[in-house]
């Protein structure tokens, strides 16, 4: 969830999924995890964030007995309190930390007792408010009416104790690029069970063990990913579909979009690199991660006595390219001090470089990658 009204956005994932109402003989237990992000461009200062359980014992609430609640994060330098009645409040160590574009903490929720009636309910999210949109500062003795209420929050299912398909989650909510994640979930054995993700779908019945146990790994994840599962079956000659959903993000996602619009700075290199170079007439190698550049220049100690440059691109399944430089001056200003080169180089290409000769001469060669990536020794 991100609005307008909030500076960070929020997603939630319980234990099991979905939530199960108890009964007078099998009281039900349950684990809220919320994760809150800044998705934003910029660092976001922030206060107290406060999450409102719904309390009581009908259809909207999610338990009866608030007392049993144990907060906690997964990030030390914040903390969480129950502060009873279902609220809890969500603050760092020093008011006014800043959140990093991108960065996350995960809140826990734990040994909530569900209550026994079966429906939906609304977790309720409110940031304390501060100068410019962002979570302010209020500090451990601030008043709850400063804090600023997300429309909305975020809906959470309570499902029958004998639902056809239960628990259905990742073993990890976040992965980085290429990275996979096992799924998992309980259900009844017989039902016809197929996962949606992506443009893809596939039956699942082949992963689920005698026990009603299923299991599937996902192929490798380069950008934030929706699953779903469905279960099919027919009961009292009516059709039956159950489905759950869970999703998974990607850190350094692979995107692809039509008009992109940014709001702040872009930087297109990545950290430059100093390769080759030197005084030595010996050759180098290297394979690009990323799509980049090279430039570069050599220059000769003494007049009429050329130092040569060369530099060697194989691009993946294409050709060897070359580019060559020479100097024979060794003066200084415009006359040909330094031969330069601008060598383009795609992603996966192997990179020799030479520099040579019959003098003495200096040579300099900087990698600058496109984003993220480097320029390193093939691999022996």
């Amino acid at each position: 969830m991100n609005s307008s009204a909030t500076a960070l956005s929020y997603s939630v994932h319980t234990d099991p999924a979905p939530l199960r109402v108890g009964t007078e003989k099998a009281p039900a237990h349950a684990t809220v995890r919320i994760t809150l992000t800044n998705s934003g461009p910029d660092p976001v200062p922030c206060g107290t964030i406060a999450f409102t359980l719904p309390v009581g014992s009908g259809p909207e609430a999610l338990t009866a007995a608030p007392d049993t609640i144990r907060a906690s994060t997964d990030d030390a330098g914040w903390s969480a309190e129950h502060r009873g009645g279902g609220v809890v409040h969500v603050r760092p160590a020093a008011d006014g930390t800043e959140l990093k574009p991108g960065a996350r903490v995960v809140v826990t929720l734990a040994d909530i007792t569900v209550n026994h009636a079966v429906g939906a309910i609304t977790l309720g999210i409110s940031e304390s408010g501060g100068a410019g949109g962002g979570v302010g500062g209020l500090r451990a003795g601030g008043s709850p009416e400063s804090l600023r209420r997300a429309p909305g929050g975020l809906r959470l299912a309570k499902a029958s104790p004998t639902a056809m398909l239960e628990d259905f989650r990742p073993d990890r909510v976040d992965v980085p690029n290429g990275g996979t994640v096992k799924l998992t979930w309980k259900c009844e054995v017989g039902p016809d069970y197929e996962l949606f993700y992506g443009d893809q779908r596939r039956l699942v019945n082949d992963c689920i063990d005698e026990d009603g146990n299923g299991e599937w790994t996902s192929p490798g994840l380069t950008s934030a990913t929706a699953f779903m599962i469905l279960g099919s079956t027919v009961r009292d000659g009516v059709p039956v579909t159950y489905g759950l959903t869970t999703a998974v993000t990607v850190d350094v996602p692979d995107l692809e979009v039509g008009d992109l619009d940014v709001n702040g700075s872009v930087r297109l290199f990545g950290r430059a690199a100093e390769i080759a170079g030197g005084t030595e007439s010996s050759p180098a190698e290297y394979v690009a991660d990323t799509d980049g550049v090279i430039t570069g220049y050599i220059k000769t100690t003494q007049d009429q006595v050329p130092a040569e440059l060369k530099v060697f691109v194989t691009p993946p399944e294409l050709r060897r390219q070359q580019f060559a430089t020479q100097s024979w001056d060794a003066r200084g200003g415009t006359l040909n001090q330094e031969a330069s080169l601008f060598v383009p180089v795609p992603k996966g290409s192997r990179v020799r470089v030479v520099q040579k000769g019959d003098t003495n001469f200096t040579a300099a060669l900087t990698w600058f990658p496109f984003g993220a990536g480097s320029l390193t020794p093939p691999p022996q």
